[in-house]
């Protein structure tokens, strides 16, 4: 049998393995070594730290990051750990870095935003792809043979196409998009009491949407405003 790539034995972004070896990474002699031998590795601090300042952002509900953060903020540790956009696009397109979660306007430049936790996932590719050896890489490999306990929420994040459940439930209300349905029928199968429950609430969430929609749109469709009174630039 052939020898499997790194890349090959890397869990995908949000899935459970990876969240389970970005908490194993953290407390992991090697990982505490390799940093005091001076190597950029971030702390839990730091990276929670990061994470919190932009967790907010005007005009994106959820927050999120640009590329050109995410290596200004590499850039403060170490320039060596600064990213290239092929490298960053090719980490997305093999689903090791998460896809872009909206937009957000820049100096008048439309920039794609990306989770607010990004750098923690930047981080262990750091360590897994740069400092890692093979013992450390068979350690991670073990992770995907655990069979842990998981929220619900954990289970239908890691299997939907969006980062979190409420973009999720979006996508849902505002586009018709049926991946979160689909997605609690597979995971809920073998539970068809948990998946009625769920998918009302989601149906729930969607009637309400629906509702206050119409009534916004009711609302503007009846008043009216001179063109003139628009506010200028």
């Amino acid at each position: 049998m052939p020898k499997k790539s790194r890349t090959e034995l890397l869990s995908p972004y949000n899935s459970i393995p990876r969240k389970l070896s970005l908490d194993y990474l953290l407390s992991f002699p090697d990982y505490k070594e390799k940093q005091k031998e001076g190597y950029p590795l971030r702390t839990e601090e730091e990276l929670k730290k990061i994470s919190d300042k932009y967790s907010k952002r005007e005009g994106a509900k959820n927050g999120g990051i640009t590329f050109e953060e995410i290596n200004e903020e590499q850039g403060k540790k170490s320039p060596i750990i600064k990213l290239k956009k092929p490298t960053f696009r090719k980490y997305i397109q093999d689903g090791l870095l998460p896809k872009s979660i909206g937009y957000t306007n820049v100096e008048n430049k439309r920039m794609a935003l990306f989770p607010n936790d990004i750098i923690t996932h930047i981080n262990f590719l750091y360590y897994f792809y740069q400092v890692a050896d093979s013992k450390v890489i068979k350690a991670f490999e073990s992770i995907d043979n655990i069979d842990p306990e998981i929220t619900f929420l954990d289970a239908i994040e890691a299997h939907s196409e969006q980062t979190t459940l409420e973009l999720a439930i979006s996508y849902y209300c505002s586009v018709g998009d049926p991946n979160i349905i689909g997605v609690v029928q597979e995971i809920f199968a073998n539970r068809p009491e948990e998946m009625e429950k769920i998918i009302d609430s989601i149906n729930k969430i969607e009637e309400t949407f629906r509702e206050g929609m119409n009534e916004l749109t009711s609302y503007l469709n009846s008043n009216t405003i001179k063109f003139s009174d628009l506010k200028k630039e």
